[in-house]
């Protein structure tokens, strides 16, 4: 793995390949000297133009030059020469194919997915949980669903649910993405239905049983079971974790606590072509009387009694789903007509109008939050205290939202306004990305450390709300990723953003498969020096650990399992996490 103490002379490239329709580059680490480049392959050998050789403002690493190749290669497996100062440097092979990241990299996923799956002595104690200091004897059938992390065999729909723009989207986010990616390939990648598409879908229902099974009597959902990190089945409990463990009996999941996440995946699951343990019939049940109980509900279970952004567009996925799921569920042809007449289909049209309304309003509410000063690039307001929006996992799925809802409501008001934002989000996100040298492509957000002022950085601050949560961030560039996708698709679009759109999410992914500057494939079993966690809790293959951070003392640098940090903080870069692989397996459905 490459170290950043001292730089060494090389070739980055993307450890899988390129797909034939993506965007092309390898980055070579060079002295700041004139070079020359040159690709190699079956086809014959040809130049390359170099770009400037820069380093990135606070890395320790570099100087780094971006060698764009070619869009229209042929597949096949190149090389690329490089020679600055009369030393020629090589690239490692790497292929050019045909959904080429889709084929190397779905099917480990999903059996990374299975392997995570709740099972054996966890599943037999979960069959009857027990409530963080409650003394009833009362119990939860919380069987299933995934475990959340390679040394946490907690399952959560979030976690940091004591703040109030940090908590995390994990079990349903993955259960949707699933979802979503089988969609994605049934409309682009329709060769790769049949080789994963029964995998997507059935993997997406064990979560959907999951999460069908973890709500109360009223209408909740719950927002994990943990033990304190002790691995210890007698303290599996159903609670709501502060800071050090410390565990509390606030877990009732409002919309930013993966309620509305839980509510999207399961009116999602309730469109597909099959059942799991229950039937889509139940998942649309769920998530219908959840999303009544939570627009009643949602402020009593926050802890400040405010909303955030996260609740704004966690609830817009929920009753846009719900809008879309809804038609599937109403009776038709005999049921119908056996309905009294006052009574048909009213149910279900009630919860759609109802769904429809809250979408539009949760949409307005969402692009309301867009703000921009000056001629500069503009954020999301995060609260009520004006924040901006960052986020450590998930700053694309905003966006998403917005872009899921108009293309569920073409013909809602707010429709043309949230595709407007969508975009206009994205783009400045481009600009403020672009506004340093930074070869990679690496996302650069405006962030608010605690009790400091605005500014734009690579990565999460390290002083936040949670008091101590920060890690890697592949889920974060890889939820941009499928943002940037799904932009970039659009009609109306120049041919220049719509181009920088897509190299931008090609980066993110290249990024995660080894084109970074430690040479580290994020993704255990494929590619070159991947990451190990603890011998006592070893990655899995086919997961994504969390990967790069600022640095340990320095936070304009950068860190990957930097050697001054100590043994027990290994975790904020070499531990695998769910919400990583769901959002690398979103973004990399969609890629060219």
């Amino acid at each position: 793995m490459r170290s950043l103490d001292e730089t060494t002379p090389g070739i980055l490239v993307s450890h899988l390949g390129y797909g034939t329709g993506a965007s092309k580059a390898v980055i070579a680490v060079v002295p700041d000297r004139p070079l020359t480049a040159e690709l190699v392959g079956a086809g014959g050998t040809f130049v390359l133009n170099p770009g400037q050789v820069e380093r990135v403002p606070g890395w320790s690493g570099g100087p780094y030059s971006r060698i764009p190749l070619p869009d229209d290669l042929a597949p096949g497996t190149y090389t690329v020469r490089v020679v600055v100062d009369g030393v020629e440097l090589r690239s490692e092979p790497f292929e050019v194919g045909e959904e080429r990241l889709q084929r190397r990299t779905m099917s480990d996923v999903l059996a990374y997915f299975k392997a995570m799956r709740s099972s054996g002595e966890i599943d037999r104690k979960d069959r009857a949980a027990r409530f963080w200091d409650d003394s009833s004897g009362a119990t939860v059938d919380a069987r299933g669903g995934w475990l959340d992390a390679s040394g946490d065999t907690s399952k959560f729909l979030s976690h940091l649910t004591y703040t109030s723009t940090m908590s995390p989207q994990q079990i349903p986010l993955c259960a949707w993405a699933m979802l979503a990616a089988r969609d994605e390939l049934a409309a682009h990648r329709p060769a790769l239905v049949p080789v994963l598409g029964a995998r997507l879908r059935d993997e997406a229902l064990w979560g959907a049983d999951f999460l069908t099974r973890f709500r109360s009597a009223e209408g909740y959902f719950y927002t994990g079971i943990f033990d304190a990190l002790t691995k210890r089945l007698d303290e599996r409990v159903i609670t709501a974790p502060l800071q050090h463990s410390v565990r509390t009996s606030r877990y009732q999941a409002a919309y930013r606590h993966g309620g509305g996440l839980a509510i999207a995946a399961l009116a999602r699951a309730s469109t597909v072509d099959d059942d799991g343990d229950r039937t889509r019939a139940e998942y649309f049940a769920a998530a219908r009387d959840g999303f009544a109980h939570l627009e009643k509900h949602n402020l009593d279970y926050l802890f400040d009694g405010t909303e955030s952004i996260i609740d704004d567009y966690s609830a817009l996925l929920a009753a846009t789903e719900l809008t879309a799921a809804a038609p599937h569920h109403e009776p038709t042809g005999a049921a119908r007509d056996a309905a009294p007449q006052s009574a048909r289909g009213s149910a279900q049209e009630v919860a759609r109008a109802a769904a429809r309304e809250a979408a539009c309003r949760r949409a307005s509410l969402l692009i309301e939050r867009y703000v921009r000063s000056g001629d500069g690039p503009g954020w999301f307001r995060a609260d009520e205290r004006g924040r901006p929006f960052f986020h450590a996992a998930e700053p694309g799925l905003p966006v998403l939202a917005l872009l899921r809802f108009a293309e569920v409501l073409p013909d809602a008001a707010e429709s043309t306004a949230a595709r407007r934002t969508a975009i206009r989000a994205m783009l400045d996100l481009l600009d403020r990305t672009a506004s340093v040298p930074n070869p990679f492509g690496y996302p650069r957000s405006l962030v608010q450390p605690l009790d400091e002022e605005p500014r734009e950085a690579f990565f999460f601050p390290h002083a936040n709300e949670t008091g101590y949560w920060w890690q890697g961030e592949n889920a974060a560039i890889a939820s941009l990723s499928a943002a940037a996708r799904a932009c970039a698709r659009l009609d109306g679009l120049a041919t220049d953003d719509r181009a920088r759109l897509s190299t931008f999410a090609d980066d993110q992914l290249n990024w995660i498969v080894g084109r970074n500057p430690f040479d580290s494939s994020m993704l255990q079993g494929r590619g070159r020096n991947n990451a190990d966690y603890s011998s006592d809790f070893p990655n899995l293959p086919g997961g994504i650990v969390n990967g790069v951070t600022s640095g340990w003392t320095d936070e304009d640098d950068l860190a990957f399992l930097p050697p001054d940090a100590p043994e027990g903080d290994a975790w904020r870069w070499a531990e695998q996490w769910i919400p990583h692989t769901g959002w690398f397996l979103l973004a990399v459905s969609a890629a060219r």
